[in-house]
């Protein structure tokens, strides 16, 4: 039996050496065919705008693996200048280059006996890929024919199924450049890296739903990205941006919207009394997102979107000259439904999100600030999208906020999306807290300060559209005492005694109920200013129903604010005539001397 063995042995070894030898053959002559299969390839499916090169081919049937080396896909510019005359040129050109391009183990025996290309994995380093965009007005007119046929159909005259494991794309370079006859506009992302896994294109996979594009997962990790807006006051960016589909899920972290400049230089640069934004968000998650819809036809279609923790602030300088502008159809529900961009989230919850508005104030120059700490909570059926109005037209807001850091507050929003006048609801109930906490705001704007304040309640209730408030107001309180302050230039804070006595004897209740036991109802009747905002309309739709509730009606202010005039105007003649007395005695007494 040892012939027989080393015979078989023997053969074996020689069929062995001889297709090692001649997949080695067909590996190096094989070369230079696919060098110029490719070449011409790239020059027939681009219609001899594109040119393809590369520094090292290397093809390996018996490992079943191949590389490029600095890869490279170029525009023919003469090429593109002369489809230019001809009005035939593309409006976005594209150009490519890879430093190296791997595929492992792409099975060629099952390519010849099953007809079915499988293909372990494919890497892709450093891809450096520029787009141009220049636009051609004959490109409007131009009607691209599209191919009804799926992947699947075109390849399967060829394959019967193309799979392939894992596909990374490393260390992305991407730049779009936007090209007019004045200016050249670029954008730049850098350092993205893509995770495909298991790609598989089949006679089944066409219609898996659960697929992206044919992908069971693709991973996408962008490190930083900053963008200046168009009037560069602004600047967006973010630390990290993560799209992964099999989770259905898009995460932005360290989001940033803010000035590039300083707050005198915004101003100084605006010239004119315009609201400022800065807005920090930690993290914001958007999940169950719909990514074929958003690539099919640009809508964000998901189950919910999550921001946590962060700032909101606003400021605002009414130093410089206001440039009133007509607010009506503008507020906060109105510009969702006016956005050109399909959207639809279910639910958008907020957690501990700090909220401030700074305001320098015009007479004083100084700058008030109300807060709305550690707000929370959640807005419901946030949507512009046509289908899910007819279903439901509501969009709801719970909201908890700490007024001031102190104050609890609970409200609740009911926006109507179809009401063409905006029509719209609010009602919210402020917990007990002390009000001294809003001088804060109140005396560099108003120059008065809250002595003392027990507020033991505010409840509102109020129905509005874009043009009149109606509702009610509750304010439970007790030990209410104000002081109104003297200018700076008016001498020290006591010079205005009389006028702060005069407000707190005839002006204002100092509780509610009043000293006599009248409990004081806010009724809310407000007509809306057509430049006012839509928080600007809710902040004075309050006011008003807060000062009924203190005793403040409209002629009973007026009539007691000209009567503390008249008072610090009598006193400071009594002043005077006291000052001319003593001024004369010292006088006469100078001259006996």
């Amino acid at each position: 039996m040892k012939p027989i063995w080393k015979w078989a042995i023997g053969i074996s070894t020689v069929l062995l050496i001889v297709v090692l030898v001649g997949a080695g053959y067909l590996s190096r002559h094989w070369k230079p065919l696919l060098d110029a299969q490719i070449k011409e390839a790239v020059m027939k499916s681009t219609d001899s705008l594109y040119q393809v090169g590369y520094d090292e081919l290397d093809f390996s049937l018996i490992t079943g693996n191949a590389s490029i080396k600095r890869l490279q896909l170029t525009v023919d510019s003469l090429r593109y200048a002369d489809l230019e005359r001809r009005e035939q040129a593309p409006d976005n050109v594209y150009n490519i280059r890879i430093e190296n391009l791997e595929i492992r183990s792409f099975h060629p025996r099952r390519v010849l006996t099953d007809r079915r290309l499988q293909i372990d994995d494919i890497i892709i380093d450093t891809p450096d890929v520029h787009v141009v965009h220049k636009y051609h007005a004959y490109n409007d007119t131009v009607t691209v024919k599209q191919d009804p046929r799926t992947l699947y159909q075109r390849i399967s005259g060829i394959l019967n199924a193309v799979n392939v494991s894992n596909i990374h794309f490393n260390d992305i370079h991407f730049k779009f450049s936007k090209r007019t006859d004045t200016a050249t506009n670029e954008t730049a992302l850098n350092n993205l890296n893509i995770k495909v896994s298991d790609m598989l294109i089949d006679s089944v996979s066409q219609f898996d739903t659960t697929r992206f594009f044919h992908m069971r997962a693709i991973d996408v990790d962008v490190p930083g990205f900053r963008f200046e807006t168009p009037d560069s006051f602004y600047y967006v960016s973010f630390d990290r941006l993560q799209i992964a589909t099999l989770p259905r899920q898009v995460t932005l972290t360290g989001f940033t919207y803010a000035p590039r400049m300083s707050e005198d230089e915004f101003y100084k640069r605006k010239k004119e009394a315009k609201e400022r934004a800065v807005i920090a968000f930690p993290i914001i998650r958007l999940n169950d997102i719909d990514l074929q819809s958003f690539v099919d036809n640009q809508k964000i279609h998901a189950g919910s979107l999550y921001i946590d923790s962060g700032t909101v602030a606003i400021s605002n300088d009414l130093r410089y000259p206001k440039q009133p502008s007509d607010k009506i159809g503008k507020s906060p529900h109105q510009l969702l439904l006016n956005m050109k961009q399909s959207l639809k989230i279910d639910s958008v919850v907020l957690n501990n999100i700090n909220i401030s508005y700074a305001e320098v104030g015009r007479k004083y120059h100084k700058e008030g600030k109300i807060t709305f700490d550690r707000t929370s909570g959640v807005f419901y059926h946030v949507t512009n999208d046509s289908l899910a109005l007819t279903q439901n037209k509501m969009m709801v807001a719970k909201l908890t906020t700490y007024v001031m850091d102190i104050g609890k507050l609970n409200v609740e929003f009911a926006f109507d999306l179809l009401d063409k006048r905006g029509g719209h609801t609010y009602k919210g109930l402020l917990s007990p807290m002390n009000g001294k906490p809003f001088n804060q705001m109140v005396t560099p704007l108003l120059n008065a300060e809250i002595a003392s304040a027990n507020i033991k309640r505010v409840s509102f209730d109020v129905t509005a559209d874009d043009y009149r408030s109606s509702g009610s107001l509750r304010f439970d309180y007790d030990n209410m005492r104000v002081n109104l302050l003297a200018a700076e230039n008016e001498g020290k804070k006591g010079s205005m005694k009389v006028v702060s006595f005069l407000a707190n004897s005839f002006i204002i209740n100092d509780s509610n109920p009043d000293a006599n036991g009248k409990y004081h109802t806010g009724r809310i009747n407000y007509t809306r200013p057509r430049t006012y905002s839509f928080f600007k309309t809710v902040w004075q739709t309050l006011l008003q129903g807060i000062k009924e509730c203190a005793g403040i009606s409209p002629e009973r202010e007026q009539k007691i604010m000209n009567a503390a005039e008249d008072a610090k105007r009598a006193k400071e003649k009594t002043d005077g005539f006291f000052k001319r007395v003593f001024r004369k005695k010292d006088k006469e007494t100078g001259s006996s001397n």
